[in-house]
């Protein structure tokens, strides 16, 4: 066996496996030798150490490490082992996919569903639909109340994809909207302004013409603004943080901050925000202020149950 420097978690179920020159595996009802790459291979821990591993535990290795660690070293050597070898894992990762875009589901299930479109894309790294899915679903999920705490790790990867969308189309008005709402987000506003420029060259819609206008007047003038957007979705993460440890005060300091300011609920407008100043308010004494805050929610989005009920027992 062979240890590579892996993280703490992978290395509490891994370990690694070097191929001898010439070692392959039998695949599928033909049983067609595969060469095994020269590179090490995961294992899970507790697979029989004596002699070589067996085919089966060696798919069920890659296959397993690969949906936990999708960025990992070797990914692509471990996708084309496991579309050469074990095809029926490929079929797995699609089924999965489209299961899971099938129904409304948790954020933990999006990034199931994109792990999967991940791997998928290791075995065609110029396929427009699976970047496409990639990059949106990534901003979405950034964007996700609940992964507010990660929204620029998510927003790194959607412009990883976007970017990389671009390259093989680069006048495409998806990468290019996409992208520039990243770039706003993060406060590059010179280069989303540019974007929204190509893009409205390229389009004739009125009324999407004059939502890029509003987009460009939208930006900040270069240094007029110390903080971006991502910042204020990361303050919000800290509110949620500050209620669930019952520090409603310092968490609805941080809440008005914002309202006040006013530049994220104008730009993203969100019931969710407006239901936590609520509760927040409610849990401080402010019974005013949170029947204010919950019935914003409401209009924003008139059947937020989280809101309805926190309204009802206010």
């Amino acid at each position: 066996m062979l240890n590579t420097p892996i993280d703490k978690p992978a290395q509490e179920r891994f370990t690694f496996w070097m191929p001898p020159r010439g070692a392959v595996v039998l695949a599928g009802a033909e049983r067609h030798p595969v060469p095994l790459p020269e590179y090490p291979l995961p294992l899970h821990k507790g697979d029989p150490a004596d002699g070589p591993p067996s085919d089966t535990a060696i798919g069920q290795g890659v296959y397993d490490y690969l949906r936990q660690f999708p960025d990992c070293d070797g990914n692509t050597v471990y996708a084309e082992l496991l579309r050469d070898a074990y095809p029926h894992f490929i079929s797995d990762l699609a089924s999965h996919a489209v299961m899971l875009d099938a129904k409304q589901v948790e954020s933990a299930y999006v990034l199931r569903k994109l792990t999967c479109l991940k791997i998928l894309r290791l075995l065609d790294s110029h396929n427009y639909g699976l970047l496409l899915q990639l990059a949106r679903g990534y901003f979405e999920l950034a964007l996700d109340f609940g992964e507010l705490a990660r929204c620029r790790q998510h927003l790194r990867e959607a412009m990883r994809f976007g970017q990389e969308l671009l390259a093989i189309a680069p006048a495409d008005p998806s990468g290019l909207s996409l992208l520039a709402e990243i770039d706003y987000l993060l406060g590059d506003y010179p280069s989303a302004a540019i974007k929204w420029q190509r893009l409205a060259a390229h389009i004739e819609d009125s009324s999407v013409r004059e939502r890029i206008a509003a987009r460009l007047a939208a930006c900040p003038d270069v240094g007029s603004s110390e903080t971006a957007l991502v910042d204020d979705l990361e303050a919000i993460a800290e509110a949620m943080r500050l209620h669930a440890l019952g520090d409603n005060a310092q968490a609805t300091l941080l809440l008005e901050r914002l309202e006040e300011e006013g530049r994220l609920i104008s730009m993203l407008p969100s019931a969710d925000f407006y239901w936590l100043l609520g509760i927040c308010r409610q849990d401080c004494g402010d019974a005013g202020g949170a029947f204010r805050a919950l019935h914003t929610a409401l209009e924003l989005e008139p059947g937020h149950p989280a809101a309805q009920a926190a309204l009802a027992a206010l």
